[in-house]
């Protein structure tokens, strides 16, 4: 969601929309770093960009795919808000063991929930991993 992180590992991607994940939920993992399981009755707030393969390689090496820490999977979420389903790439954490955040990393995360202007009160839910 960072812009400065994604004009660094992604220049040229384009920021889309906000998305609403139902039935998932944002955690952080015992290396510390963001991830989202599946949880009845809960969801996830985060956007969609508009990636080329280009980008893509690079956040498969900024994920560490090829070492294990997450895998890249595709999954329906909702464009908020004109509530438009579409198929996205997203990341999923090898690691659903929970934990706390790694040094400023929580930081970046609500700075990036700001800038694509997820609610204030969701904001509240994420920063309860700090």
């Amino acid at each position: 969601m960072n812009f400065k992180q994604m004009e660094t590992r992604c220049p040229g991607a384009v920021y889309v929309s906000q998305a609403r994940l139902d039935h998932w939920s944002y955690f952080i993992n015992t290396n510390g770093y963001a991830g989202i399981e599946e949880k009845t009755n809960s969801y996830t707030l985060g956007c969609v960009w508009e990636l080329g393969e280009n980008h893509l390689q690079s956040l498969d090496r900024y994920e560490a795919v090829n070492e294990g820490y997450y895998d890249r999977a595709r999954i329906q979420v909702m464009l908020v808000p004109s509530r438009i389903e579409k198929e996205t790439v997203v990341y999923l954490s090898n690691n659903r063991k929970y934990g706390k955040p790694a040094p400023n990393y929580q930081n970046e995360v609500i700075e990036g929930a700001g800038h694509v202007g997820l609610p204030e009160d969701y904001i509240q839910k994420l920063l309860k991993w700090s």
